[in-house]
């Protein structure tokens, strides 16, 4: 299965948001291989991520400051050439490309993810108080309980 690598560090710089890194494993989807670089198009980038143009911009401004890819101009076109990094979180295609999960709970759950453990029956885990949780991704804790109850009618998450 098709999958974009997400550096384990990414969730804990308090300099991103989860929305940066909704756009990033947007852009490393396109990623060659043997170069490390993309180029998506910014509407590519917002088709798939579900973003405004003006966030893309502003979330491809914070991975650049804090290093997570350069970018060379090519003509009009940007040139994303990625950072190495030895931990990573994957996330699978087939998740990017759900259209039933916005572009807020998706960000959410890619920020959250490293924060997750397996109980006995396969099923992902967060014990994370609401308040816990918002420091550690830097989501607002009322955007967090919106994601959790809107999840929770999707049947994505059970809250125990």
């Amino acid at each position: 299965m098709k999958h974009v690598q997400l550096p384990n560090d990414m969730t804990t710089d308090a300099n991103l948001t989860p929305q940066d890194l909704l756009i990033y494993v947007a852009i490393k989807r396109y990623m060659n291989k043997d170069t490390k670089e993309a180029f998506p198009s910014l509407q590519t980038i917002c088709a798939k991520s579900g973003a405004s143009v003006n966030t893309v911009r502003k979330c491809i401004a914070n991975l650049e400051k804090e290093k997570y890819f350069t970018i060379t101009k090519d003509g009009r076109k940007n040139i994303y050439t990625f950072s190495d990094y030895k931990k990573f979180e994957p996330f699978s295609y087939d998740f990017l490309d759900k259209e039933d999960l916005t572009f807020t709970e998706k960000a959410y759950i890619i920020a959250s993810q490293q924060y997750m453990y397996k109980d006995e029956q396969g099923f992902g885990k967060i014990t994370l108080s609401g308040q816990d949780l918002s420091k550690k991704i830097n989501m607002p804790e009322s955007t967090i309980s919106k994601c959790n109850k809107s999840l929770t009618a999707k049947d994505y998450l059970s809250i125990i």
